[in-house]
């Protein structure tokens, strides 16, 4: 099932992958076997990589769809309200099962999360095709690994066909496939990724890359996260440039590279360069992991055009 809402634009950047609803959970300490523990705070917010990748690019200015699937259940109910709260286009959202769900257990020197796949494992081929004449003028596709690797082939294959540059976040690395990575133009692995990737533990982060570009060759830039250290960006067989991060606190990076992504898109849907690209997504990306919480610490354009000009 689609549901309309009063805010259709034609997007620019179509985002297909996960929506999930994030329940943390603050515990004063770990709970005894069959203690009844009461907690210190319990959140609901918006989360899932579709939604944080796509959120930061509205922020930025973009027309944005994503495409996923919630329950038919109260959680389902309420991502549409939030979708619609924050200015997001519901023409991509589908219906069926219960809705993903993340629970952060979050202890005073540790922390572990509870996920519950939900719909997120239920988006299919059929899904994409059902949804494709909604985005028939887009320019960039970003995809992810946290729904089925066939949804995202087939959003792949329907962006290749009409020119679009897709842009794959491999997260997590592991149900990326050669048939994915090989419809994809830019590739944004962080360090660990790029290693499981490239099956080549022993060599230097430089070295996997270039290993990484060479086994896709149709590869327009590989970019790899590297969280306060930066980005490196290589775009030929030569040394890979090397862009520098804004200086910040960490708080929470489980936004981080979702931020780096929707800005990086931002950037390449209006023309900037690569290098100015990578920049600011290297600020959304500080920003955002300098604030706790995932979609809800996604930085405005104000925030990350003052950290770039203070930085760059």
């Amino acid at each position: 099932m689609i549901k309309m809402n009063n805010q259709e634009k034609t997007p620019d950047i179509v985002v297909v992958g996960s929506i999930v609803a994030d329940l943390p959970v603050t515990l004063p300490r770990g709970p005894m076997i069959g203690e009844t523990l009461p907690v210190e705070s319990i959140g609901l917010t918006l989360g899932g990589k579709a939604v944080n990748q796509g959120l930061q690019a509205l922020k930025l200015g973009e027309a944005v769809l994503i495409i996923g699937k919630v329950g038919e259940d109260v959680l389902g109910t309420w991502v549409f309200d939030q979708f619609t709260k924050r200015g997001l286009d519901t023409r991509g959202l589908l219906q069926a099962g219960m809705t993903s769900c993340a629970i952060p257990m979050i202890l005073p020197d540790s922390q572990y999360i509870l996920h519950i796949p939900g719909a997120n494992q239920l988006l299919t081929p059929e899904d994409i095709e059902s949804t494709q004449d909604l985005w028939t003028a887009g320019k960039i596709l970003l995809i992810q690994g946290e729904i089925p690797v066939s949804a995202s082939i087939r959003a792949a294959q329907v962006a290749k066909r009409r020119g679009m540059v897709v842009i794959c976040d491999p997260a997590p690395a592991t149900v990326m496939t050669d048939q994915l990575l090989q419809l994809v133009d830019i590739l944004t692995p962080n360090s660990q990724e790029l290693s499981m990737l490239c099956n080549l533990p022993t060599l230097s982060v430089g070295e996997q890359a270039r290993q990484l570009w060479q086994r896709y060759p149709q590869l327009k830039a590989l970019i790899v996260t590297l969280g306060s250290e930066g980005a490196l960006l290589q775009t030929d067989s030569e040394m890979a440039a090397r862009i520098a991060a804004p200086s910040v606190t960490t708080l929470d990076p489980t936004a981080a590279g979702d931020a780096f992504n929707g800005a990086l898109a931002h950037s390449l849907a209006q023309g900037q360069s690569l290098y100015q690209a990578v920049e600011l997504g290297c600020c959304a990306g500080a920003l955002a992991a300098s604030q706790k919480g995932s979609s809800i610490s996604i930085a405005s354009l104000t925030q990350i055009l003052e950290m770039w000009g203070e930085v760059y």
